[in-house]
């Protein structure tokens, strides 16, 4: 089973966003290396520009549960592990080590499963109504596995939709992974489509967010910052990734 967490990191003002993925991608073997302890096959990061501010939205996926992985995350036995949990604190404000208040939760997941490829990956995040979140949960967990999902991700090319919500001490944060063959454009297809279906998705998104959010225009300010398969070719265990692996359930 495979096992997809979405986070969102707020960046402290006066720190580099990129600073993490940069030696990430300076010493790939290290990054593996620690990675790997920590079950995790894939990771990728987005710097997104917002009203609360900078944030880094992080995408893995892991071949053990989330407590198990975070777990690692936040008790490292290498050099760079024990970088990055100091670097988290310092350029995020947030320990690793200190299990949050309320853990995150993922609220919602969609995938193709006739898929046969990869895709390319999109992240961002955006504050929930505190007093629509359980709406939210209901109307996502019944939206997610409908035909119409299936039939209008499909046809933006997404193979994957996913959304997780992170308990702060601002309230709700949703983090939203897609991945696809052009994600950045099914993203403005998205918000412009006057398909019924994707227009009761906006509304009922009008609903759950805040009116400063409007879903009837691109998610805009994002940029990928980390894609652990663009460092060497491999994945984070080692083995060779198979171009033809399709995302799994879990």
């Amino acid at each position: 089973m495979t096992t997809r967490v979405v986070l969102p990191y707020p960046v402290v003002p006066g720190q580099d966003p990129e600073k993490i993925a940069k030696r990430f991608k300076a010493e790939p073997d290290a990054y593996r290396e620690d990675r790997a302890a920590s079950g995790v096959v894939l990771e990728r990061a987005y710097l997104q520009h917002t009203e609360m501010g900078d944030f880094v939205v992080a995408y893995i996926e892991s071949e053990k549960s989330f407590m198990e992985t975070m777990g690692a995350v936040a008790n490292p036995t290498t050099e760079i592990g024990r970088w990055f949990v100091e670097q988290v604190k310092e350029v995020h404000g947030i320990d690793v080590t200190q299990p949050p208040e309320q853990l995150p939760e993922l609220i919602a997941q969609w995938t193709d499963e006739s898929a046969t490829q990869r895709g390319q990956g999109f992240a961002f995040c955006a504050p929930v109504l505190p007093d629509q979140l359980d709406y939210g949960r209901e109307w996502a967990k019944r939206t997610f596995g409908s035909e119409g999902m299936t039939r209008t991700r499909r046809e933006l090319g997404e193979r994957l939709e996913i959304v997780w919500i992170a308990h702060t001490q601002q309230g709700p944060i949703s983090a939203i992974y897609l991945e696809g063959s052009d994600p950045d454009r099914a993203n403005r297809e998205f918000s412009r489509s006057a398909d019924p279906f994707n227009v009761e998705f906006r509304e009922n998104l009008s609903r759950i967010y805040p009116p400063f959010i409007d879903f009837s225009e691109p998610v805009s300010g994002v940029t990928e910052i980390f894609d652990s398969e663009k460092i060497g070719g491999i994945d984070l265990t080692g083995r060779a990734r198979q171009a033809s692996q399709a995302p799994t359930s879990g």
